[in-house]
C-alpha cells in the first residue's frame, strides 16, 4: 500500500485526509468540504472514528459488512456532532471511500459521495464506486448527454455526504481479490485532471510499485492543473504484505 496527498497548484489548504495501513488491510480517502478549517476537521474526524472502530473490529476476529456500516456511522456522528457544536464549523462535511481486506481473500468497499474506487485487473480499469452526487443522478436520468460538459458548480453538489445531517447510509461491495489485482482510492481532485485512460496508463505501468504509482498520479494531476487538492492510495495484491499473505 502506499498513499500520497497534495494540496494542488490551486487551493491554499489540503482538506484532504487519507490513510493506509498494510498489516490492519485497511485503506481510506476523505474529501473534506465546509470552508475555512471545516473540511479539514471534517475529514480528520471521519478516518479517525472510522479507523479506530475498524482496528477494534479486526482485533476481535475480522470485519463483516455490518462493522462496516457501523463504522460510517460512528464517523458520521463525530462529524455532525462537532459541526452541530460550533458554528464557525456548522456546513462542514465530508466524502469518504475505504476498502478493507479480510483474511478470507475478499474485498470489502465502502464509498460516501464522489471520491472513488477503481480496479485494474486484467488490463482493465473499473470504478467500483458511482458517485452521489447532482451531476451523476442526472446524468443517468438522461438529463445531461455531456457529463464532462457540464458546468463546475454542478460538479460540485453531492447527494450524499458525511457529517451533514445525523445519518448517512453508505454503498457497500464485497469481492473477491485476485492476484495481480490493483485498487486506487483517490479523491475528486485526480479524476477532475486526469481521464479514465490516464489512470489506467499508470496503473497497468506502475501498479505493482503503489509508491511510484501513487507519486506519478499526483504529478500528473499536478501537471494538468492541480485546480483541487489531490489524494490517492494504492493497494497491489503484488507487494506482499497482508494481501499477498491472503492470496496465498
Amino acid at each position: 500500500m502506499a498513499m500520497e496527498t497534495d494540496v494542488g497548484q490551486v487551493r491554499s489548504r489540503n482538506e484532504d485526509c487519507v490513510f493506509c495501513d498494510e498489516a490492519l488491510g485497511v485503506a481510506v480517502v476523505a474529501d473534506g468540504m465546509g470552508g475555512h478549517a471545516g473540511g479539514q476537521v471534517a475529514a480528520r474526524l471521519a478516518v479517525d472514528a472510522l479507523v479506530a472502530h475498524l482496528r477494534a473490529c479486526v482485533t476481535e476476529g475480522g470485519v463483516r459488512e455490518r462493522d462496516i456500516e457501523v463504522a460510517v456511522a460512528e464517523a458520521n456522528r463525530a462529524v455532525f456532532a462537532m459541526a452541530s457544536s460550533d458554528p464557525s464549523l456548522r456546513s462542514m462535511g465530508t466524502t469518504l471511500v475505504a476498502v478493507c481486506l479480510r483474511e478470507d481473500g475478499t474485498l470489502i468497499t465502502c464509498h460516501v459521495g464522489d471520491s472513488r474506487i477503481y480496479r485494474w485487473r486484467d488490463d482493465e480499469l473499473i470504478c467500483m464506486t458511482r458517485d452521489h452526487s447532482v451531476l451523476r443522478e442526472q446524468s443517468d436520468a438522461g438529463m445531461i448527454v455531456s457529463p464532462s460538459r457540464a458546468g463546475a458548480a454542478l460538479r460540485g453538489l453531492l447527494t450524499r455526504a458525511v457529517g451533514v445531517a445525523a445519518t448517512v447510509v453508505p454503498d457497500l461491495t464485497v469481492s473477491a481479490i485476485h492476484e495481480g489485482d490493483v485498487y486506487l482510492l483517490c479523491s475528486d481532485g485526480l479524476t477532475e485532471m486526469l481521464p479514465d485512460a490516464d489512470i489506467a496508463e499508470v496503473l497497468g505501468a506502475l501498479g505493482a510499485n503503489p509508491r511510484l504509482a501513487a507519486e506519478h498520479l499526483v504529478d500528473l494531476a499536478n501537471d494538468r492543473g492541480g485546480v483541487d487538492n489531490i489524494s490517492v492510495v494504492i493497494v497491489s495484491s503484488s507487494t506482499g504484505g497482508r494481501l499477498g499473505a491472503e492470496l496465498g
